[in-house]
C-alpha cells in the first residue's frame, strides 16, 4: 500500500469504529422498505464498475449474503458503481434544480479533463450502520481531483452538502447491500468471513454526472453527462 492508501485504510477503520460507538462521522442513507422505488433523489458523480468486477461482487458477495439473509436489498447488475464526488444527498423533493445541474455540468467539463486517469483497488468490506460496501483505494490523484471539483463547485454555488469524515483523505467505495431490517446472525457471520475479500483493480476513465435514487435503480437514473479523464 502507498502512504495515501494507508491513510485511506486508517480512515475506513476509524469511521467503522466511530459508528459502532454511536457517533456519526459521516452521512449515511436512511433505510426504506422499498429501495427500487425510493423517491428520494441525489445528484452525484460516479463511475460504473467494469463487468468483470461487477460479476465478482455478484458471485462472491451478493449471492452468499443473499442466501444468508434474503430480507436485505442487494444491488442489481449495472447499478454497482463507485462514487467520486457527491453534489446533493438524496431527498424528496430533490435538493437541486435544473439550473444547478447546468452549473455542475460546466464545472465537470472544465475540471475533469485537466486530470489524468488513475486506478482504484477494490478490496475489504466497509461496514456502515445501514449498508455494506467494498472499500476502494487509490493514490493521491483522487485527492487532487476531488479538491479541484469541490473548489469549483463552491465557486458556482453548488457545493457538496454531504458530511464527510475528512477534508484531506478521500476514498471510494462500492455499496452492494442496503439494510431493510437488522441483519441476521448468518449474515453477520458471512460478512466477517468475507471481510478481507479482494475484488480487483480498475482504471477510472469516465466520470458520469447522474441523478438517481439510493440504489441507482435504472428506472430512477438520469445521466446528465459523461466526462473523460486525460
Amino acid at each position: 500500500m502507498s502512504t495515501y492508501q494507508q491513510k485511506q485504510q486508517q480512515l475506513f477503520s476509524e469511521i467503522e469504529q466511530k459508528f459502532k460507538q454511536g457517533a456519526s462521522p459521516s452521512h449515511v442513507v436512511e433505510p426504506v422498505s422499498d429501495y427500487p422505488n425510493d423517491e428520494r433523489i441525489c445528484l452525484t458523480c460516479i463511475s460504473l464498475l467494469p463487468p468483470l468486477l461487477e460479476e465478482k461482487i455478484m458471485q462472491n458477495l451478493i449471492v452468499p449474503l443473499q442466501t444468508a439473509d434474503p430480507r436485505q436489498y442487494y444491488y442489481v447488475p449495472r447499478s454497482l458503481h463507485l462514487t467520486l464526488q457527491n453534489i446533493r444527498t438524496i431527498h424528496n423533493p430533490p435538493l437541486f434544480t435544473p439550473q444547478d445541474i447546468e452549473k455542475v455540468k460546466n464545472v465537470l467539463a472544465n475540471v475533469i479533463p485537466r486530470h489524468t486517469r488513475f486506478t482504484f483497488d477494490l478490496k475489504k468490506l466497509f461496514e456502515l450502520p445501514t449498508s455494506v460496501s467494498v472499500s476502494a483505494f487509490s493514490d493521491e490523484s483522487l485527492f487532487h481531483l476531488v479538491r479541484d471539483l469541490r473548489r469549483a463547485l463552491e465557486e458556482v454555488g453548488v457545493s457538496d452538502n454531504k458530511k464527510c469524515a475528512s477534508e484531506r483523505i478521500f476514498f471510494g467505495n462500492t455499496t452492494f447491500v442496503r439494510f431493510t431490517t437488522s441483519p441476521n446472525e448468518a449474515f453477520q457471520e458471512k460478512i466477517q468471513q468475507l471481510k478481507h475479500l479482494q475484488i480487483g483493480k480498475f482504471e477510472i476513465q469516465t466520470i458520469s454526472l447522474i441523478s438517481t435514487n439510493s440504489v441507482c435503480s435504472p428506472e430512477k437514473t438520469i445521466v446528465h453527462g459523461n466526462y473523460q479523464l486525460t
